[in-house]
């Protein structure tokens, strides 16, 4: 079962997929909850938000939930899913805008992370596609915004918009959040 819980920057799609994980572990007290957090900790500013969000969690779930802050060269998104990749557990990843970016900048050469985010973009759908663990996916909505001044932000709305149309494809629900109102689109 895949969910996917998309919406703008502050919309309110983070704290829906956390309710809706929040739901399904009280309808089945079985399942394990673990958080796959993409994000990278860079400056001041981003380890306060990481930091805040850690507490949020903890306090939003009635149960502890196993953490995976990816640091991408060690253990990266696809590595920690194989892990998870059991009917008792419930996986939330937070979210596919952060883990696009992150590849669309590893190295100065974008011709070079394109190659590679399209490598790590189809093993992520094939892994989707064959999935035995519950997953709830939140991403970033491009399609309401401007066109990117530069090369590397139209390739990024590309291929992030492109991600969340093929993910969509896959999920059972999809969920649009503004201005934390959701919407069932699927």
């Amino acid at each position: 079962m895949i969910q996917l819980f998309i919406g703008g920057v502050r919309s309110g799609k983070s704290d829906a997929a956390e309710n809706l994980v929040n739901m399904l572990l009280e309808q089945n007290p079985i399942l394990k909850p673990a958080y796959i957090a993409t994000s990278l900790s860079v400056g001041e500013e981003s380890i306060e938000r990481i930091e805040s969000h850690k507490v949020m969690r903890q306090k939003r779930f009635q149960q502890a939930v196993t953490t995976y802050e990816l640091n991408y060269l060690q253990k990266d998104l696809l590595s920690v899913l194989a892990e998870l990749n059991h009917p008792e557990n419930i996986v939330l990843i937070e979210c596919l805008s952060t883990w696009v970016g992150w590849y669309l900048t590893v190295s100065d050469s974008l011709q070079d992370n394109l190659i590679v985010f399209g490598v790590q973009q189809e093993a992520f759908l094939t892994f989707l596609k064959q999935a035995q663990c519950h997953i709830v996916i939140v991403t970033g909505e491009v399609g309401c915004g401007l066109i990117g001044e530069t090369t590397l932000q139209r390739r990024y709305a590309d291929k992030l918009g492109e991600l969340n149309q093929r993910v969509a494809a896959l999920s059972e629900h999809v969920f649009l959040l503004t201005a934390g109102i959701q919407q069932v689109l699927k």
